[in-house]
């Protein structure tokens, strides 16, 4: 050892210093041409002076300079290029990142087919099947939930039990789980065919023909439905699912599971036993998933299944988690072009390869795409099979997809593999932390763009116990509360549009317009306005003949059966069909369960309103009443005892417009007109009020309706037309109820999901309820009976923030027939017109924790309210300083505070006042749907949220190009889609919820109209640059902003963090941007804040059209109405009109897109 470090010491350093001396003047940071020609000339010169001083271009010294160069920078390049291909994140060619990757155990994906399942519209059979009452089945076609078919549900079992394999009818199936919180079922059928059960059939899907296969089905151990083995001989099988909806529902059926691609197969034989034998596959185009390995015999007969393991950290040929006794298996790995290997093992921990073997394989379109339901109706497969007898039958069924799928992926990129290997690797192929459930549903496929979970609920529950999900996400809740606040908000909102074409005309009236008439607002606003046309004058009264389930029928009489509808002259010619009419008792008995009981009776009601489901002739039967069958010719959608008085009715709201009418509208908007829409109750039509006749008021009136003096009289308008000779601006009236609770309770509501009772055969309603234990004010008796009202919509206001506090409600349609069961309910509880000063609830300003200004509940006991502002005297009455004042008519609707020091009153905007009652004692009712029942062995609720590259690059184009809106998977089509791939990493305690998310538009016409916003830009009047030229750059810098990789769901808009990026990219061409809702109602600043929900993520729907170039800042330009705000509330009835500096206003709430529930 001595001997080696003198050594070293004494010559190999001293050799060292050497070598470096004599090359220190070496510059080794030269690799380009010019840069290594330019060094070896200066070190020539300098070390070599008298030896070599020719250097003209024409020396032959420089011309092998200019060789040495050439080659030191062609060595150079090609050692960084190898250096580089050694590195994940510096390599480029595909084999060198597959390699990589799998050094950390990540197999890259590949393409992944498009799976799906269809349902079955109707099936026929050659075979001599009979039902219950003997018609033979054979070659008639069966169709799913036929109406003119009782016997359809019986006929399709009695089919498929014909064409099933022994001891599989229907009720005793092969296989039966729950899948998603659907009941499932599968059956196989008797298919004859001697190869793989798979039956071929193709689509054209976005104009391009692709390759479908129909495949065995099976639910084994998993929580999805998914491809079973494939096995030459066995039966096709398919599943029977049903949610508890109804046949109608998508759910709720026969289906067949499809994927895209077609099977091959590969045989090989493997002569010597060798440790880590490679059997490579270089068919191009394998996808990710079907992958099956057979050992077969000397017959070409299946032996055995080898088992494949997944390439991963921990899950390998040499390491595996699976039994000790399954030692035959292989990992698959990927290779370019989506080429495989199949790699065994060692001999050590699994067996070695020995004979002939047969590998099946489906070979799928390597691309992104979507299938929408359009593109797969009308599917038919023909299956032959044997009957019971030994006879050669044939089964055909037609099929059709009933929801979107967004599965099909191309290879996974390069990049992605760099992303995700390492985080793979470092979570081992296990979901146990937060940080692991954020990142290893990215692997699950490459067509998962974004993922965001979280833990609803922690463990430590007992499994003993089902799991209560308090928020009512998944959970049934019913909840008694005693602080309820119920008042009444009467708001005009906007929305705008251009056009280019009738054709634009037309589909804005079709879908901007017309659907808004059938919304539950626009139905309360119906009800609210329009008075119901009396009836007692006729002193006439219900006979009823006969009753059944939810339907009465008879006839109106007064000394006779009276006529009703187009040929009666008195307030019954609006009794038509969908008509309500109002009973009231003829004494002093009361209505319970359509009889008439002692007043005294618990939950008997002092009226009826009952729906006029139909009529036969005149509804008199020409005076004699009943027909001659024996029943009435009028029938009601309730039974309603006879003798019972007809006290009122209300005309049926067409919630349609005519062919004619749209025609007419078309006209004027195309010629630029200006007009508004009323509703004719005598025609029950809705009808046009030209220019000259439309009332400029905000305020509804029924005085001048019809008017036609050409004076502005006729303030009767739902929709009012106005333009600026280019854009559009449509103002439509709503009504809503609000239900707030000051602090005892929270609501959940979900305006996607429907509830179906199959026993009923209602849907299942969210519902408030007003206890019976309430009081009547002006009597101080309580109501005696329970006022229910149905929950429609959440409370989003103008930010996105929902105030789960909060929700809107609706009149009660119980049998969802479009007309509601008690339409004066806010009255009969509220009395609105008696005793109107002690008919209001109070709101206070403060700020939330995220410094947005919002209103909570405030006490009544703080105002002194009055009609007129005249009433108060302050000279002869003594008031405290700050005391607040309400002045509820409606030249003045507004709230003041007394200031001592001036002995005068001055306009606060920190309060709202709102028409209703609080202290309410009620109950709350939420049903949750079954498929997201919590399975209670379980304890961990994970939340994960997931958005697909498919759908987002499909909205993207669809904001781009127009069309039909895409829609995201869901969430049962996404647990088919993942569940495969992440059950079997989550841990034992962990369920997972899969949520789609979808994007939320900001600005542009396609965005909520409350969301709708122009771009005010001052342009340096100094540059040469365009306007359309500013206007483009505008939108380019809000896209950037919006890139999907700049935010995440449930992120919140700051308009100060949008403008500050655009000024820096449009600096200096650009001095100002602001942003200036559309809405009147809204003022300047109201969007510089807006909040997504959980499931949600921006996207900007701006164009040039929304950026407008003006010279400065000031009210006119901004065209602002109320004051600068930077604070959202719910919507007011009216907002005042001024500068930009002056006056006050509130911004409007925001309804979450859906239905707003059914029956409206």
């Amino acid at each position: 050892m001595a001997t080696t470090d003198r050594q070293n010491r004494l010559l190999v350093a001293e050799d060292w210093r050497k070598i470096y001396q004599s090359f220190q003047q070496a510059d080794f940071k030269s690799y380009d041409f010019e840069t290594l020609r330019r060094t070896m000339v200066a070190y020539l010169q300098e070390n070599y002076p008298d030896d070599f001083n020719d250097f003209v271009e024409s020396s032959e010294y420089v011309a092998l300079i200019d060789l040495i160069a050439y080659v030191a920078q062609a060595l150079s390049f090609r050692v960084d290029l190898n250096a580089r291909e050694n590195f994940l994140e510096t390599a480029e060619r595909r084999n060198s990142v597959l390699r990589l990757a799998r050094l950390i155990n990540y197999n890259a994906r590949r393409n992944k087919p498009a799976t799906g399942l269809l349902k079955i519209d109707t099936l026929s059979t050659t075979q001599d099947v009979r039902d219950s009452s003997g018609t033979n089945l054979a070659n008639s076609t069966v169709v799913w939930n036929d109406s003119a078919n009782s016997n359809y549900r019986e006929q399709f079992t009695a089919i498929l039990n014909a064409a099933n394999q022994t001891g599989q009818l229907f009720g005793q199936p092969r296989e039966a789980d729950k899948i998603g919180g659907i009941a499932t079922e599968i059956y196989t059928l008797s298919s004859n065919q001697n190869d793989l059960p798979i039956f071929e059939f193709a689509k054209s899907v976005g104009g391009i023909p692709r390759n479908f296969e129909v495949v065995p089905s099976t639910i084994n151990d998993s929580s999805s439905i998914y491809e079973s083995a494939p096995i030459n001989g066995t039966g096709l099988t398919y599943a029977y699912r049903t949610d508890g909806s109804g046949d109608s529902s998508n759910n709720t059926g026969f289906f067949f599971l499809f994927k895209q691609g077609s099977m091959q197969q590969t045989e090989f034989t493997v002569d010597t036993a060798i440790t880590n034998y490679v059997k490579s596959i270089g068919v191009a185009n394998i996808n990710d998933s079907d992958v099956w390995l057979y050992k077969t015999d000397q017959f070409g007969q299946t032996v055995q299944a080898w088992e494949k393991v997944p390439s991963l950290s921990g899950n390998n040929a040499v390491y595996n988690s699976l039994s000790k006794s399954q030692r035959s298996i292989y990992n698959v790995v990927t290779k370019n072009n989506d080429t495989i290997d199949l790699v065994f093992g060692d001999g050590n921990f699994s067996d070695l390869p020995l004979g002939s073997f047969r590998a099946y394989y489906r070979v799928s379109d390597n691309s992104k795409y979507s299938i929408q339901p359009a593109d797969m109706q009308n599917v038919q497969v023909s299956v032959p099979y044997i009957d019971a007898n030994g006879s050669q039958q044939t089964l055909t069924v037609n099929m059709s997809l009933k929801s979107n799928v967004y599965n099909a992926a191309a290879t996974e990129t390069n990049d992605s593999i760099k992303e995700k290997a390492p985080q793979v690797y470092y979570s081992q192929n296990r979901m146990v932390t937060a940080e692991d459930y954020q990142v290893v549903p990215l692997s699950a496929s490459q067509e998962i763009v974004k993922v965001r979970s979280v833990n609803r609920s922690a463990s430590g529950i007992s499994r003993a116990k089902e799991i209560l999900d308090p928020t009512g996400a998944y959970s049934n809740v019913s909840v008694f509360a005693e602080d309820g606040i119920l008042y009444k908000e009467e708001t005009t909102q906007q929305f705008t549009f251009s056009f280019t074409g009738r054709n634009v005309i037309q589909s804005t009236i079709d879908t901007l317009v017309e659907p808004k008439i059938k919304e539950a607002y626009s139905r309360q606003f119906y009800y609210n306005k329009y008075d119901p046309q009396d009836l007692t004058s006729l002193t006439a009264t219900w006979s009823s003949t006969t009753t059944g389930t939810n339907s009465n029928t008879g006839y109106f009489t007064s000394g006779g059966a009276l006529i009703i509808g187009d040929s009666a002259t008195s307030n019954l010619k609006y009794a038509k069909p969908g008509a309500l009419i109002k009973f009231t008792s003829p004494d002093t008995r009361k209505f319970l369960n359509g009889t008439l009981v002692t007043p005294t009776t618990e939950n008997a009601e002092d009226r009826r309103w009952a729906k006029i489901g139909a009529v036969e002739g005149d509804g008199a039967n020409g005076g004699l009443g009943n027909l001659a069958s024996g029943v009435g010719p009028i029938t009601l959608s309730s039974i309603v005892p006879s003798g019972a008085i007809i006290n009122a009715v209300i005309p049926y709201l067409t919630t349609s417009f005519s062919t004619a009418l749209e025609a007419d509208l078309v006209d004027r908007i195309e010629a630029y007109e200006e007009f508004g829409l009323r509703y004719d109750i005598d025609s029950g039509t809705w009808k046009v009020i030209t220019s000259t006749n439309l009332s400029s008021s905000s305020v509804f009136s029924l005085t001048e309706q019809g008017n036609t003096a050409g004076t502005n009289l006729d303030a009767s308008w739902w929709f009012k037309f106005t333009n600026d000779g280019n854009t559009y601006t449509v103002t439509y009236r709503k009504m809503e109820y609000i239900f707030e609770s000051e602090g005892q309770n929270k609501f959940h509501y979900d305006v996607e999901e429907k509830i179906y009772d199959y026993k009923t055969g209602k849907s299942v309603k969210d519902t408030v309820t007003i206890l019976k234990t309430n009081s009547i004010l002006s009597t101080g008796n309580s109501i005696g009976y329970p006022l229910t009202w149905q929950v429609v919509d959440t409370v989003v206001e103008a930010d996105g923030f929902q105030d789960n506090r909060k929700i809107k409600i609706g009149f009660l349609d119980d049998d969802d027939d479009g007309v509601v069961d008690n339409p004066e309910i806010y009255d009969i509880f509220i009395e609105p017109d008696t005793s109107v000063s002690t008919k209001f609830v109070f709101f206070e300003k403060y700020v939330s924790y995220d410094n947005i200004e919002r209103f909570r509940p405030y006490a009544a006991t703080n105002f002194i309210v009055t009609a007129n502002e005249t009433s108060i005297d302050l000279n002869t009455s003594t008031y405290t300083d700050g005391q607040l004042f309400y002045f509820y008519a409606d030249a003045e609707n507004v709230i003041k505070k007394y200031r001592l020091t001036t002995n005068t009153l001055s306009t606060t905007t920190d309060y709202q006042a709102k028409n209703g009652r609080s202290s309410i004692n009620f109950h709350y009712k939420h049903n949750a749907g079954q498929e997201t029942r919590i399975d209670p062995s379980v304890s961990n609720i994970v939340d994960v949220y997931m958005l697909e590259r498919t759908y987002d690059n499909l909205y993207r184009l669809w904001l781009q190009d127009g069309g039909v809106q895409p829609i995201t998977s869901t969430a049962d089509q996404l647990r088919i889609n993942y569940s495969g791939v992440l059950d079997p990493l989550k841990s034992l305690s962990d369920q997972i919820i899969y949520h789609p998310v979808k994007y939320r538009i900001l600005f542009g016409s396609n965005a909520d109209e409350e969301l709708q916003a122009t771009f005010k830009v001052v342009k340096n009047t100094r540059t040469n640059v365009t306007d359309a030229v500013i206007k483009t750059r505008v939108i380019a810098a809000i896209n950037e902003f919006f890139a999907l990789d700049n935010w995440d769901f449930g992120d919140s808009f700051y308009y100060t963090e949008l403008a500050a990026y655009v000024h820096n990219l449009l600096a200096p061409d650009l001095l100002t941007a602001v942003i200036v809702p559309n809405q009147t109602g809204q003022s300047f600043g109201s969007l510089f804040q807006i909040n997504s929900a959980a499931d949600e993520i921006f996207i900007s729907g701006a164009t040039v059209d929304d950026v407008s170039i003006i010279t400065a800042l000031g009210a006119n330009q901004l065209a602002a109405s109320g004051t600068v705000i930077t604070s959202t509330s719910t919507a007011t009835t009216n907002t005042t009109t001024g500068s930009a500096v002056s006056g006050s206003t509130t911004t409007g709430s925001r309804s979450s897109t859906g239905s707003s529930g059914a029956g409206y």
